[in-house]
């Protein structure tokens, strides 16, 4: 039902048109984002910089094959592609993966190389059931042995084939018949094998998954005897890191296909019975099965979150086509360094500088306003940048920055189009108050219009484009829905305001004489041209 009474419709329609409430909200809002900055992570306001700002690690892999011929280049090419999708897989993280020759270069923001070295991980993954296990015993490894890389394709293969005939057994032992000799001769091998983290292992990624195998523990200190494989990676729908009821880190991985219902029937029938999970050849996890597993299994494996996340992307992106061994890891300085950041930021800043002093010249106080909403949309991105450096990996590099400039130009405009909109009203012979409510009625459809289409935009070159091109279209996508937010939440309800303080409201503050003084006419106009037509009548 509707009232007619007018004194309560226009005390609704000044409830309704409130320029406190959007504002206030926007406040809460930025003030939570800084809350978050400095109550999480390191404590610092400080964003998380790409390789060309801050420098990197770079690690070279050098591909290994079976028969020790070169790797082709399709191989490498579907590599390359797979390290990738895990590098957007950890996030926006500013890595870059070439191709060069017969090994891929992988670079990584900051000083860890461990993260460039996981994602190097083959991740061939198969489910084998435990014979037997024992602690590891320690030896003491050759700093130097030849490593891989250094040995000629020969030697590699040769190195492989030893391994496997010294580990490996076929699936035609039992290991239920104390007098079978391959069992034997691999009861024997558990006691020899070098499980030193350092130690080189030509085995990595190339044991026969059909045939028994001796095998490391990743972090147990154990060595085990596993049976051939019952599931496989490829089985894997899908794989992700989460903490269990006590809190550890775990992968929670569910199968697909014929694996799905493998694993049901082999967990059902072998409850009691110790299970391990390896990948490239190390144990990963070795857990008695309690109960028929249904639906998603957890790995377990000591893991931090950090191992827990980079393990469930590489499982979820699949095996690599070829195994790597991959180069100690190489500090890689700034291409281009902070001087030349600081280079971008003061142009960036003259730039801004120079486009608020054409908008306080032009519009006055709405030109202060501008200066206002965009040094909280300034706020508010340099906040969310530095929590998406957190959350998601975002680095932050030299083309970001140019994204973050034209989309502060961006705002800018829609500044641009509201005011011309309040003018081409008061042009109409409108107040400024009652120009202010007409002018962004019309003026809001073309700031959404046009935002959206940027939006769009960016989103296409985002999904389409690789390697710093998307670290661009991530910062135009951000800034784009930042200008909305301001221009709605900011921009509109302070010219509200403005409108309804008297101060404010006068031509020679607000900037509007000219436009003021046409409006003025037009309605002495107006006015004039209808007493004439009373004194007609």
């Amino acid at each position: 039902m509707t009232s007619n009474n007018p004194l309560t419709a226009r005390r609704n329609a000044q409830r309704e048109t409130s320029p406190w409430a959007p504002l206030l909200g926007f406040i809460g809002v930025l003030a939570l984002i800084f809350v978050l900055v400095f109550a999480t992570g390191d404590h610092k306001a400080e964003p998380k910089l790409g390789i060309d700002l801050q420098g990197g690690t770079r690690v070279v892999l050098t591909a290994r094959t079976e028969d020790g011929k070169a790797p082709d280049r399709s191989q490498l090419d579907l590599a390359r592609q797979i390290i990738e999708q895990r590098v957007d897989g950890l996030g926006v993280g500013g890595s870059e993966v070439v191709v060069n020759g017969s090994t891929l270069v992988i670079t990584v923001p900051g000083n860890d190389g461990k993260q460039a070295r996981s994602l190097a991980q083959t991740a061939r993954l198969y489910i084998r059931p435990v014979i037997d296990s024992q602690a590891a015993v320690q030896q003491k490894t050759d700093p130097n042995a030849p490593k891989l890389s250094e040995m000629t394709s020969e030697e590699q293969t040769a190195a492989i084939d030893a391994a496997r005939a010294a580990r490996q057994a076929p699936a035609t032992a039992d290991p239920n018949d104390p007098k079978d000799a391959q069992i034997t001769r691999l009861r024997a091998e558990m006691a020899k094998v070098n499980c030193d983290p350092n130690a080189v292992d030509p085995l990595v990624g190339y044991d026969k998954p059909d045939e028994y195998l001796v095998a490391c523990g990743q972090k147990d200190g154990q060595v085990y005897l596993l049976a051939p494989q019952i599931i496989k990676g490829t089985d894997v729908d899908k794989a992700k890191a989460a903490q269990n009821q006590t809190g550890q880190w775990v992968v929670q991985i569910d199968y697909k296909g014929d694996g799905k219902q493998t694993w049901v029937d082999y967990t059902s029938k072998n409850v009691g019975k110790v299970t391990a999970t390896v990948l490239d050849s190390r144990v990963v996890s070795a857990a008695t099965i309690n109960s028929a597993i249904i639906g998603t299994t957890e790995v377990s494996g000591d893991f931090t979150q950090a191992e827990a996340e980079e393990l469930a992307n590489a499982l979820q992106y699949g095996s690599l086509p070829l195994s790597f061994e991959t180069s100690d890891a190489q500090t890689v300085s700034a291409t281009l360094g902070l001087s030349s950041l600081k280079a971008g930021l003061i142009a960036g800043a003259i730039g801004l500088l120079a486009v608020l002093l054409y908008a306080l010249l032009y519009y006055r106080m709405l030109g202060f306003l501008t200066f206002l909403s965009l040094i909280l949309a300034s706020a508010m991105v340099y906040g969310l940048i530095v929590l998406l450096g957190r959350w998601i990996g975002f680095t932050l590099d030299l083309s970001g920055i140019a994204g973050l400039i034209i989309g502060i130009g961006m705002t800018a405009d829609s500044f641009v189009v509201y005011f011309e909109r309040i003018k081409d009203e008061m042009r109409e012979g409108r107040s400024f108050r009652s120009a202010v409510s007409r002018g962004w009625a019309s003026a809001r459809r073309t700031v959404w219009t046009g935002n959206a289409v940027s939006f769009i935009a960016a989103a296409i070159i985002y999904f389409l484009a690789v390697g710093q091109v998307k670290g661009f279209a991530f910062t135009l996508g951000l800034t784009t829905i930042i200008d909305v937010v301001i221009v709605f939440l900011v921009t509109h309800p302070m010219v509200v305001l403005a409108s309804r303080t008297q101060f404010l409201s006068r031509p020679s503050i607000n900037g509007l004489g000219a436009v003021s003084e046409v409006a003025r006419k037009r309605r002495a106009a107006a006015k004039q041209k209808a007493n004439a037509g009373e004194d007609a009548l």
